[in-house]
């Protein structure tokens, strides 16, 4: 899969990463990694790490490319003074439309990938038999009721996220838990930094609407399996604030 161009994003062609066919060969071998834990709960250690390094390349190639061509293709003119100046006089919004591609594309970042980020975290944590409660997608019903709907400014579960403290996790499975996470995902921030450096180039003040993107996605603020996405997101409003 990672050596066919094909499957990336390129020149002229964004890309939605689609990882159903990967997962659906992921769970005919779900069965048997219950076996081995019921045998020797330390045996999967070495495949956790596996996965997760092979996964990695894969996600940080999917970032990457589609990242690049997102830039590419966004059509903006790099006039940030203009911008300002237009926005004091009559001529407001000679220049806005120039650059509000610029937060749009940002924002079509976090929408692809988020989501991705969060699901192959949950499937992760299932498939690798980590004893974690099931996520709850947004919209999505967990024990009856029904989640709200993701923008509802009292949505604790945004990202499908549920509270861990319902469902008792160890600490030592949080702690195994959380490492191998890191290291699925680990690298994944540089291409959704150079997006925001990218943005901030071409218009500074477009940084406002990019930092009220981001708080939609971290409005939920629990621990959970998708808890290293949420240090992401931490961490892009901390570079789009600086």
């Amino acid at each position: 899969m990672i050596s066919d161009k094909s499957y990336f994003s390129q020149r002229g062609q964004l890309k939605r990463p689609d990882h159903a066919d990967l997962r659906y060969k992921c769970r005919t071998y779900a069965r048997l990694l219950q076996h081995l834990k019921s045998l020797d709960k330390n045996c999967l250690a070495p495949l956790r790490k596996a996965y997760c390094s092979s996964l990695n390349l894969l996600l940080r190639r999917e970032a990457c490319e589609f990242a690049n061509e997102l830039r590419a293709s966004t059509k903006a003119s790099k006039s940030p003074a203009v911008w300002l100046e237009g926005s004091t006089g009559s001529n407001q919004n000679v220049n806005s439309s120039d650059t509000s591609t610029v937060s749009e594309a940002y924002a079509k970042m976090l929408t692809i990938f988020i989501p991705l980020l969060v699901d192959e975290s949950s499937f992760f944590a299932h498939f690798m038999c980590f004893e974690v409660p099931a996520l709850v997608p947004p919209g999505g019903v967990r024990n009856g009721s029904k989640s709200r709907s993701y923008g509802d400014d009292n949505d604790d579960d945004d990202l499908g996220i549920v509270d861990i403290d319902d469902d008792g996790r160890s600490s030592a499975e949080l702690e195994a838990l959380n490492a191998s996470l890191e290291e699925l995902l680990d690298g994944i921030q540089e291409d959704f930094y150079a997006v925001v450096d990218w943005a901030y180039k071409m218009d500074p003040l477009r940084c406002i609407s990019m930092h009220g993107i981001t708080k939609k996605y971290l409005s939920g603020q629990k621990d959970d399996a998708a808890g290293f996405v949420r240090l992401l997101l931490d961490d892009l409003e901390s570079r789009i604030s600086m």
